[in-house]
């Protein structure tokens, strides 16, 4: 098993450098634009539901070569898993909405790999419609922070595959779910 292993990782440092030696990234630049679109995949939350599916689409501007500012768009289809006896569900999905606005930092960047670290603001919105038991109704439009790091795995000079791991909060303070996401990433002037 460690030869495979060694083997493999072997094998993909041989293709970044023979890839790294046919082009070199052209996208984290000052005044480029960036446009990811993806599937958003929930670890974990606290709440008792799971996305069913999610669209992910991102815009950014890069204002320096290591600072970039964007905006984003988040939908998911949700299902409530678990009916609590306190709140009366009127169906078992509901929409999601997420939009936000954020920055990222990049750095360490080589001609097919670049990592980055960032932070969002973020404003949600529900068409979960619940009453309480006490015949109250839930309002489950938010607002908070997500953290998040990432990597682009440049395939052209303008073309990535950005994986991403994040964490969201409500408020900024209540933790509300971590994501593992995977997202199509195209750089342009």
């Amino acid at each position: 098993m460690k030869i495979l292993k060694n083997i493999l990782v072997s094998i993909l440092v041989l293709s970044t450098l023979t890839i790294a030696s046919s082009f070199e990234q052209n996208g984290v630049k000052e005044g480029n634009n960036r446009v990811s679109i993806g599937l958003n995949s929930i670890i974990d939350n606290d709440d008792g539901e799971d996305p069913t599916g999610t669209f992910y689409g991102e815009y950014g501007k890069f204002i320096t070569d290591d600072i970039e500012f964007d905006i984003y768009t988040l939908i998911s289809l949700n299902n409530v898993k678990n009916k609590n006896a306190n709140y009366k569900y009127h169906d078992d999905s509901y929409i999601t909405y997420h939009i936000g606005v954020g920055a990222n930092y990049y750095f360490l960047k080589t001609p097919t790999l670049t990592p980055y670290i960032g932070a969002k603001y973020y404003y949600t919105d529900s068409t979960l419609d619940v009453d309480r038991a006490d015949g109250s109704s839930v309002d489950f439009s938010s607002n908070g922070a997500n953290i998040h790091m990432g990597l682009h795995k440049f395939f052209s000079e303008n073309l990535a595959i950005t994986p991403e791991i994040g964490s969201t909060f409500v408020d900024f303070s209540d933790y509300m779910s971590s994501y593992a996401n995977i997202y199509l990433t195209y750089f342009f002037d």
